[in-house]
């Protein structure tokens, strides 16, 4: 008797150990598993697309990826289908790994994995309500300026561009495949943003040089090992492609919209479609990242107008010499000392940055008609120290203007979120994730800051941060208005001349605007409102324990994700 009470006293000491030893097993397991599925996933979605993967990767063979296909990839009906039966796989296979056996890291992923896919299954039933052409961001404008700051690290990068350079056509073929689909179905572009796109096709070809051709010139002086003769040879081949080739895409594309044109029955804003109303409310989800309904944003977008508005009377009643003061120009400070001023500045409230190399660049003079104010081109992620930032001499920027630019595109914005984001622990499937909400309103957000840093006077320094709110304030109330409420022309420019803005071509270049990009407003707008309340209840809740240095740390180590992601690891008890 004594010797069975010995052995069950033993058999309940070692359960507790093979259980540990059962969960230790599973923990391994799983997490295997799953750094299996997002490794897979990674590598199937990136080599996809030659574009995303040079502009992600500087040295794919270091990732393990040694051969892929050099292509644009296709926006044909046929090939969207594709991406729809690749989404359910990897939802499947997601569902099919325990999150609660996962690293904390992995966790965190897997949680921002999930609700990117739930998102990105809501919008399969629209997939014909997206339109990738357009005047300003469409395909046909942006796709030749990634082509021209394509990266040149060696020759093999040379021929990958050509390749894809002689794709174009083939590429265009396939989005006239889609828009055929949308006319089918009734939601084919209004003839208005189809003559603004034939013309804009138009004055690429009768270009008296395309700008392709000396940017590539002056690129390719700098790739070693390459000879006299051998520049002379990939000039000229770099110039029949784009002669035969890039050409042709846009002749083909003026044809195919030509004769499209007249199937396009809506001249409005995505809520005249018959599920424009259902399509928008996932497209402002998938571009903010915010999952509040649309009467809770508008709102939220209201409350703050009103604020910025009241803030805006008292100021000029205590400074009536404020907008003067703003109006006056001065001399344009240099980009790096405005760089090296705002690190200096910020560290009080932002933790110090990796050390990278950063170069401010002027926009070629053949792109400034095509290309933003100002823009970061973002590194690879397996290369973030260098760098680099361009400006458009066009812009025309004041002194504070340039400031508070350089601070949404360089420190603490775009360049600083991206190296800090990127040098935290991450899995690298998370950088073929979109979170312009995210992304935008971080931007956003510290370019609001920056107005308190700035060396200028605090009254036009204030003066400018409430304008620049009120104009993104506005412009995103007026997209839901237009996209979910169906307002007309008339009626935008109506709501303008009440608040002061009374010119007709401002007003009918917004309204194109927001009907050529819907939700796109609220991606800046929405994401800075986001931060700001995610911080006032952060410190609601830790109280005298709040610092605004270490939210801004957990911010940039949880990296890009949806509020509700970020909400939800920074209010955690």
């Amino acid at each position: 008797m004594e010797k069975d009470k010995r052995s069950l006293i033993l058999k309940i000491l070692l359960l507790p150990a093979a259980l540990l030893l059962l969960l230790s097993i599973r923990f391994y397991a799983d997490n295997r598993e799953f750094s299996r599925f997002t490794e897979k996933m990674f590598r199937d979605e990136i080599t996809g697309n030659t574009l995303n993967l040079h502009y992600t990767l500087s040295d794919p063979k270091a990732c393990g990826i040694e051969s892929y296909p050099v292509t644009l990839g296709s926006a044909s009906p046929k090939a969207l289908a594709q991406g729809v039966s690749a989404l359910k796989h990897y939802r499947e296979a997601l569902a099919s790994i325990p999150c609660k056996n996962l690293s904390r890291q992995n966790r965190l992923t897997y949680e921002i994995l999930a609700s990117y896919l739930e998102i990105q299954e809501q919008g399969k039933d629209f997939l014909l309500y997206a339109e990738p052409l357009g005047p300003t961001i469409g395909t046909q404008a942006q796709l030749p300026v990634l082509l021209a700051e394509y990266t040149f690290r060696n020759v093999s990068d040379i021929k990958e561009y050509m390749t894809l350079l002689s794709q174009m056509d083939e590429y265009y073929a396939s989005i006239l495949q889609f828009e055929k689909a949308k006319s089918d179905a009734g939601l084919f572009m209004s003839d208005s943003s189809a003559d603004h796109i034939i013309s804009q096709c138009q004055a690429f070809i009768d270009a008296d040089e395309n700008f392709l051709l000396p940017i590539f010139e002056e690129k390719i002086k700098a790739v070693p090992g390459l000879s006299h003769t051998q520049r002379e040879e990939l000039t000229a081949q770099h110039e029949a492609i784009v002669k035969n080739h890039v050409i042709p895409a846009y002749s083909l594309l003026i044809e195919g919209l030509s004769g499209l044109k007249g199937t396009g029955k809506n001249p409005g804003g995505l809520a005249n479609l018959p599920e424009g109303r259902r399509y928008y409310e996932y497209l402002v989800k998938d571009s903010t990242g915010c999952f509040d309904s649309i009467s809770a944003l508008e709102q939220r977008i209201q409350k703050q107008l009103a604020s910025d508005y009241e803030e805006l009377q008292a100021l000029l009643k205590t400074h009536p010499e404020a907008p003067e003061l703003a109006a006056s120009g001065g001399q344009r400070p240099d980009p790096a000392a405005i760089l090296a001023d705002l690190q200096k500045k910020m560290a009080a409230d932002f933790p110090a940055p990796p050390a990278v190399s950063c170069e401010v660049k002027y926009v070629h003079k053949s792109l400034e008609d095509f290309l933003s104010p100002a823009f970061y081109l973002t590194p690879p992620m397996d290369n973030l120290t260098s760098n680099v930032i361009y400006i458009n001499n066009l812009s025309g920027y004041t002194p504070l203007e340039l400031y508070t630019t350089l601070a949404h595109e360089g420190y603490p914005g775009h360049l600083y979120q991206t190296i800090c984001s990127g040098s935290a622990p991450s899995n690298k499937v998370r950088n073929i994730l979109n979170f312009g909400g995210y992304v935008e309103g971080w931007a956003t957000y510290v370019e609001m800051y920056s107005y308190g840093l700035a060396d200028a006077d605090p009254a036009a320094a204030d003066l400018y941060r409430l304008n620049r709110s009120i104009i993104l304030g506005v412009s995103s109330a007026l997209d839901i208005a237009v996209n979910y409420h169906g307002f007309t022309r008339e009626q935008v420019a109506d709501c303008l001349s009440k608040i002061g803005f009374s010119s007709s071509a401002a007003a009918d270049s917004l309204y194109d605007a927001l009907i050529e990009s819907p939700a796109n407003y609220l991606k800046y707008y929405v994401g800075y409102l986001c931060f700001s309340d995610l911080r006032d209840a952060v410190q609601k809740a830790r109280g005298k324990d709040f610092n605004l240095k270490d939210f801004h740390r957990e911010i940039l180590e949880i990296g890009p994700a949806p509020f509700s992601v970020l909400e939800k690891h920074l209010l955690a008890d």
